[in-house]
Formats: structure tokens, C-alpha cells, sequence
């Protein structure tokens, strides 16, 4: 989560809008209490970012047509048994294959694009694509809406993806019909995910789907029957649409017993998984070194390699291909020398090297991250920002409203 930008752009602060923040009682009948106390205090900003509709427009755009581009690489991956070059392991591949045969009655839900760039005319660059298990979902659907509320702004806000989220899923549903509209959602037990897993839970509800929730390790995966929880004793219940806002790298190589059962259920079309496998091939970054070698010094894309030697002399970011919040990252400046690095729990996994640029910055030395959901559109537009180049866990998140003027 790194950014990118050939030249520098103007300062932020005369786009900044100092906002009140939303007040505790509301937060708790938002059912977002998670998000109050001194450490949400300072991850919500008090500020929110203007954005013009043309940059709107440039992003949305940009996520179209990047969109387009995996897709036509997720198809070259394949006829050329690109796996390893993706860190894809073999338990993962036979249902990766699968998944996208049956992408129309599986199709993709949601993801975000990270972008550099996009204002003040500067061109929009993709940072990586976060295609499962993408989050920020209850700042970006419901906290940024409720800022311009409770200041009482009638500015307008790219905002849509709850309604397009339940359009999504009743899609998914249609696609679908012959089976009964029973979906569970499953995570690890962590407050923030199920506060995520809850946003697209309420679409699915609003799709027509009954509802349940279940921690990971609850859930009875039955090769022969289907997926199942136990609500009582010898009481079960079967599902057949199933929502994880567990990674998919992380089933296949901590949970392989795991991994390999899904793959069965999969193979006897006892399941549906409404984020596909296929989008762990979109989650590693290594794809956006095929993305480059596909289309090379395409405008959207950043340089992308696994070879360090190919930046001899240039800024670069390294990263490794499975890497989240920001974590295992290293910025290195033209003359060899680190700027900034972030230690953390995915080391394991090989690198990438990406070419690197400044993101926007306000005065007061922070960098500003753009965030465009997409589903089967651009869909919601949200910011976070940092004192540093790496955008980590520790980063504000940043509302945004729709600037009016040129």
C-alpha cells in the first residue's frame, strides 16, 4: 500500500473540510460502538476531502477498464499455468480453475482498488487490488455518509455500494435459483471483521437471503453434504451460499484439510462462494507484474517486477505478494538507501518490486490513499491517509464529498 506520482502534486489543505465528529450515541445506534474511544478518535478523521466529479469520474474509469485487464490476465494465467509465479499452492489451483468455469453463477461481489494520483489532474495509478477479503466497509457505506449528516452537509458523496451490494447478491440469488437462499458468514472471532462481514450481511438480507453468522472454526464442512453449523444439540442447519471474510491464502496454506474439502464441495456443486476462489489469483501482487508484462507502460499501471535488479538507480517499493495492512513493506530511494520499511507477519512469502511515487499530500506531511470499491461498477470512493509513505493500520480514514468548481 504504497504510493505513486511522477511529479508532485499541489498540496490537499485547500480541499480539507474540518468536520465535527460524529457524536458517541449515534455511533452506538449504528451498531458501530467498535469504532468509539480514543483509538477510533484517532482513526476517523475530522476532516473530510473534496473531490471533484471529474476526478470521480477518472477513478470510477480506471477501475472499469483495470477491471477488464484482469480479467483477460486471469485468462492467461490460466492457459499458462502461471500459478507459481502468483505464489498460488497446488491445493489451490484445481478450485481456482473451477470457480472461474462457473464465474456466471459465481460471479464477483466486491473488491477495492487502491490508487495514487487522480487529483489535480494527476493520473490515477493502481497500488494493488484488495479482491478478497476487502474491508473499511462500515467507514466507507455508512461512517462517511453519517459525517456529512451530522454537519448538517448537503454536498453530494460517490456512495453506492450497499445498494450495490444487495443488487450484487440478488443477482448471485437469481443466478442461482435452484438452490434456497440460506448464506453464512464466517470469520475469524475478530470485532472490526464481523463489523465488515455485517455490511454485506445486511445486503444479502435486503437480496432475499436468510442470514446467519458463525466463527470459522464452528462451521462443520462436510464433504459429502454440504457446509453446516450446530445451533443445538444434533440440530444443523445447511447452507449453501457462503461468505468468508477469511483470506484465501489463508486457507490454503494453514487450513489445507480445509482447503481441500471446499475444493470437494465445490467439485459436487454443493456450495456457492460469493467471493470466488478465483480472486486469490486478483489478490496477489505478483499479477500486476503479468498485468505489466501484458501491457506494458499502460498509464494505469505502475512498473512491476520480481527482480530488484530492474530498478537499479530508481525509487521503488518492495512488497510481498500476500502481504495486508501495510505490513513487510520497504520504500527505497534512487540512491539505494531505505526511506521507510514495516516489519510483520508475512515474510514468508516471495516479493514483488513496484515502481514508486509520492501520493498527495497536505502541509502537514501526510499522504492520501484512494479507495474505490468496485462490484460490477464503481460502486464508492473513500481515502485514508498517513504521516509516512506506507499506508498501514495506523492510518486515518477520510470521508470525502463531491466538490463542486473546476
Amino acid at each position: 500500500m504504497v504510493a505513486v506520482l511522477a511529479q508532485l502534486a499541489p498540496s490537499v489543505d485547500n480541499r480539507l473540510r474540518k468536520i465535527f465528529p460524529i457524536p458517541a450515541p449515534v455511533i452506538k445506534r449504528m451498531g458501530l460502538g467498535w469504532y468509539i474511544g480514543r483509538e477510533a478518535e484517532d482513526y476517523l478523521s475530522e476532516d473530510l476531502l473534496g473531490v471533484q466529479q471529474s476526478e470521480i469520474d477518472a477513478y470510477a474509469a480506471a477501475a472499469e477498464e483495470l477491471m477488464s485487464m484482469y480479467e483477460k490476465a486471469t485468462h492467461h494465467v490460466l492457459e499458462n499455468k502461471r500459478f507459481k509465479e502468483l505464489g498460488i499452492p497446488k491445493n489451490a489451483r484445481k478450485l481456482i480453475r473451477l470457480s472461474w468455469e462457473r464465474r456466471l453463477e459465481q460471479p464477483f461481489l466486491y473488491g477495492r482498488f487502491d490508487f495514487a494520483g487522480g487529483l489535480y489532474g494527476a493520473p490515477v495509478k493502481l497500488i494493488e487490488f484488495n479482491a478478497d477479503t476487502a474491508t473499511i466497509l462500515p467507514e466507507t457505506v455508512v461512517i462517511q455518509a453519517e459525517q456529512l449528516k451530522e454537519n448538517n452537509l448537503s454536498f453530494g458523496q460517490f456512495n453506492s455500494l450497499q445498494q450495490d451490494l444487495t443488487r450484487r447478491l440478488a443477482h448471485i440469488r437469481q443466478q442461482n435459483a435452484n438452490r434456497q437462499p440460506y448464506m453464512l458468514f464466517s470469520t475469524l472471532g475478530y470485532a472490526e471483521d464481523q463489523l465488515n462481514a455485517d455490511v454485506v450481511a445486511r445486503a444479502a438480507e435486503e437480496a432475499g437471503f436468510q442470514v446467519q453468522h458463525m466463527r470459522l472454526e464452528s462451521v462443520i464442512f462436510s464433504p459429502d453434504e454440504g457446509l453446516y453449523t450446530e445451533l443445538g444439540q444434533d440440530m444443523f442447519y445447511e447452507h449453501f451460499f457462503w461468505f468468508k471474510l477469511v483470506p484465501w491464502e489463508f486457507i490454503a496454506y494453514e487450513e489445507p484439510e480445509l482447503m481441500d474439502i471446499l475444493t470437494e464441495l465445490a467439485e459436487r456443486d454443493l456450495i456457492v462462494f460469493t467471493n470466488p476462489a478465483y480472486t486469490l489469483l486478483w489478490q496477489s501482487k505478483a499479477m500486476m507484474k503479468i498485468l505489466w508484462e501484458l501491457y506494458p507502460n499502460h498509464p494505469l499501471l505502475l512498473k512491476t517486477s520480481d527482480k530488484e535488479d530492474d530498478f537499479y538507480g530508481q525509487p521503488y517499493v518492495e512488497k510481498v505478494i500476500f502481504g495486508r495492512e501495510g505490513e513487510n513493506v520497504k520504500v527505497v530511494g534512487e540512491n539505494g538507501y531505505t526511506k521507510e520499511r514495516n516489519n510483520g507477519d508475512f515474510g514468508q512469502y516471495p516479493k514483488i518490486y513496484q515502481q514508486f511515487v509520492e501520493l498527495p499530500k497536505d502541509s502537514r506531511g501526510n499522504y492520501y490513499q484512494a479507495g474505490l470499491y468496485y462490484t460490477d461498477r464503481a460502486s464508492a470512493l473513500s481515502f485514508r491517509r498517513e504521516d509516512g509513505y506506507i499506508i498501514d493500520e495506523d492510518a486515518e480514514f477520510v470521508g470525502h464529498f463531491i466538490a463542486e468548481g473546476e
